[in-house]
């Protein structure tokens, strides 16, 4: 019964299309791939849970655009939305209570259920914030809103309804510098919002030592090589771990064949399929290009089993599938542990230092000195803004503006002039790769072979910095 109860209540669905409209006999449908499905603790379908996923179809998403995100292993916004929904569903099932017989009291008993769950890793803490109870009690009266208008109860959640509701509106300013109306619903029971804890950015010598830990686990050569181009990518893209798990094999060599080499990047947390492409260099595509020829080729040939290559980069050296986003953490966890990294190491904590890097870059190539000075630089270009979102994949200015600190804490001083982003870049991924060689070396390397491995870096190294140059300037400013 323990395992029923603490399972998770929704699955992610496959390939699939719903029903849209019916005209001149003609049925026309919608593409539902990818969402959440819920169940109650027993197992049995929640149909009012399902009807409400259904309604996310149609509620707007980022960027105005319709349905929610469904995209990434766990069903993107709607499979947050039902992992809340879940957990509601669960105490409901406990107490033997259903959803519409729900009242303002225990609504706030579920609550407070919420705020005295525990941490499995520190049981002395507890295991949600009060920002995360906000966040889903909040989802929580969405939800039993529904529910109350299913059954003909259109204040079952509102100021003088059942479960008592407070509808709050606010403002935001969209990158156009469009005013738009937002309302959300708040109950007495839910805290104070506390401050969003940030991972911070990993450190160089964290990733130095993820990299020394590679060759050091006892592994086949095709995973230590996957490991290696997964940090590689992970360190120079900035890209979200499912990102990462979604770049294909044609996405790396095209970007080879470029004279400017974009490597294209699905972004996520939008509401359809949108992509962006960033500068690398041909330094980092020359490893993956090599691991993809001489050693990925044969796992497809020998072990892949389901028909033609799916494309996918990463994939596992047992079965040839594609790796999952859950595999790639679990990559850096093993990594963590034989590099004997005792602080938090994990893949989103890249891209904070990607972006964060990114912000040094910048600061220094301008000579900024103070974070206002900065702030109004980049006010005074919004072609600057839309530049560096679409390197990041963020939706919004606002949602990198928290990187601006930490580019600031991270420089010692402010006295270097940077006179090309992109040639930094190249001149750091050659040091980097210089360095992962000498460790080779060390660990056992013939020396015919690191001979010609250094060669080989030394000519991508002349080849990026030409590119480096031809590149325009990230942003052109004048101050």
């Amino acid at each position: 019964m323990a395992n029923i109860s603490n399972r998770q209540l929704y699955c992610t669905l496959g390939e699939f299309s719903i029903f849209d409209y019916f005209s001149v006999d003609r049925l026309s449908t919608r593409d539902a791939s990818n969402m959440p499905f819920m169940i109650w603790p027993n197992g049995s379908p929640c149909l009012i849970g399902n009807l409400y996923i259904l309604s996310l179809r149609d509620r707007s998403g980022r960027g105005g655009r319709q349905g929610l995100s469904r995209r990434g292993s766990k069903g993107g916004t709607m499979g947050d939305y039902a992992a809340k929904i879940g957990q509601l569903l669960r105490l409901c099932y406990k107490h033997k209570i259903d959803l519409i017989e729900l009242s303002d009291q225990n609504f706030s008993v579920f609550i407070e259920e919420l705020r005295k769950e525990k941490s499995l890793r520190n049981p002395a803490r507890p295991k949600k914030t009060e920002t995360s109870i906000l966040n889903t009690g909040r989802v929580w009266l969405d939800f039993l809103g529904f529910v109350g208008r299913f059954y003909g109860d259109k204040n079952f959640v509102s100021e003088e309804g059942t479960i008592r509701a407070k509808e709050h509106t606010y403002t935001v300013v969209t990158q156009a510098g469009r005013k738009i109306k937002r309302s959300y619903l708040h109950h007495h029971s839910f805290g104070q919002k506390t401050r969003i804890h940030r991972r911070n950015p990993i450190t160089a010598e964290n990733i130095k030592k993820l990299k020394i830990a590679v060759n050091t686990i006892d592994s086949s050569t095709f995973v230590k090589q996957r490991r290696h181009c997964l940090l590689d990518l992970l360190q120079n893209t900035g890209a979200r771990r499912t990102e990462i798990g979604n770049i294909t094999t044609n996405d790396i060599l095209d970007a080879y064949r470029m004279e400017q080499p974009l490597l294209r990047l699905e972004t996520l947390k939008r509401g359809d399929k949108t992509e962006r492409y960033i500068p690398v260099t041909k330094m980092l595509l020359h490893d993956i290009k090599n691991h993809i020829i001489n050693l990925r080729h044969k796992v497809i040939k020998n072990r892949y089993k389901l028909g033609s290559d799916h494309n996918f980069l990463f994939i596992s050296e047992t079965t040839g599938r594609k790796i999952s986003s859950d595999t790639i953490t679990n990559e850096i966890s093993i990594l963590r542990k034989a590099a004997k990294i005792k602080e938090q190491a994990c893949a989103h904590m890249f891209r904070h230092a990607f972006i964060t890097n990114l912000f040094v870059l910048l600061i220094q190539r301008h000579q900024m000195s103070t974070k206002d000075d900065f702030q109004r630089a980049l006010l005074d270009s919004r072609t600057f803004i839309v530049e560096v979102t679409q390197w990041t994949g963020h939706m919004e200015p606002s949602s990198i503006e928290a990187y601006i600190n930490l580019a600031f804490q991270s420089l010692a001083n402010y006295s270097t002039t940077i006179t090309s982003v992109h040639l930094v870049r190249a001149m750091q991924i050659f040091d980097a790769k210089q360095a992962e060689l000498i460790i080779s070396l060390e660990q056992g390397m013939p020396v015919n072979q690191y001979k010609l491995e250094i060669q080989t870096l030394i000519q991508l190294r002349d080849e990026d910095f030409n590119i480096a140059r031809n590149i325009e300037p990230l942003a052109k400013h004048t101050y």
